[in-house]
């Protein structure tokens, strides 16, 4: 039931993985398995995290951690950081910035240390998450050069793994190009998104690249590149408008719209 519920997730069928994972929730129960039970609550967790169920996400993996500590494993247990790492994301997404930032704070340190004795890929993919997420929540209080430096950090170390697809790296690419723009960095804007561009380009299921095509005429926009503004923007209004997707389409409008209004 478990792997079920995995494959469901996977497809975005997330009502399903939930009746799922209560099922064999219940099961474990009935078997008085400690060990399935908390492994199945930090799966519904995780996929409260993802279902942006905050509430429910937060108090899971509380519980996850409470049993983790209660059966012995050690505070500062890498079992016990990865937890208190998406509660840190549950607190900023939930705008509780302080703690939030203390929970990262809390979680970098251990983790470097533990990198430092014991660099694995396992470790370094924990490692860019929190920088990642970490960075996010910096650019969020508009700490923007803090923000850039830790999703820097986190790409570079992200593009070194073996397991990460593709696609996340070309949006990671493109959100820090976005950060750059927000600095008034617009050449720097403008090598991000075109390196995130690049890389959508060889993925055709990719149902952001629009946002991407957008993203650099913005760019190009700024600074007064306008033949090049108008070709990127009208790039991503034809993939909007192939995909049906109404946002993108709508950004990408307003960006010609723009265009239009500088060259009047």
């Amino acid at each position: 039931m478990i792997k079920h519920s995995l494959l469901f997730m996977q497809r975005n069928e997330y009502d399903k993985a939930e009746q799922l994972l209560h099922v064999a929730l219940r099961q474990a129960q009935q078997m008085h398995h400690d060990l399935g039970v908390t492994y199945i609550y930090d799966l519904m967790a995780n996929l409260a995290l993802q279902r942006e169920r905050l509430d429910q996400a937060k108090k899971l993996f509380v519980s996850v951690a409470q049993r983790l500590i209660s059966s012995g494993v050690p505070q500062d247990d890498l079992r016990i950081v990865q937890v208190s790492v998406k509660l840190a994301r549950v607190s900023h997404l939930l705008k509780e910035y302080e703690t939030a930032q203390l929970g990262f704070d809390w979680c970098l340190e251990r983790i470097n240390n533990e990198y430092l004795r014991n660099p694995t890929e396992e470790l370094k993919k924990l490692l860019a998450m929190t920088e990642d997420w970490y960075g996010r929540l910096f650019v969020e209080c508009e700490k923007y050069d803090k923000g850039f430096n830790y999703m820097l950090n986190a790409y570079n170390k992200m593009k070194e793994l073996s397991d990460v697809d593709p696609e996340h790296i070309a949006v990671q690419l493109n959100d820090i190009g976005t950060v750059c723009d927000q600095m008034d960095r617009v050449d720097d804007c403008i090598l991000y998104v075109s390196k995130a561009l690049d890389l959508g380009k060889t993925l055709p299921e990719m149902e952001d690249l629009g946002a991407i095509y957008v993203n650099l005429g913005r760019a190009y926009m700024k600074k007064r590149m306008i033949e090049s503004a108008h070709q990127y923007c009208g790039y991503g209004l034809r993939l909007a408008i192939l995909n049906k997707n109404n946002d993108i389409k709508r950004e990408a409008a307003q960006c010609i719209a723009e265009i239009k209004n500088i060259v009047v």
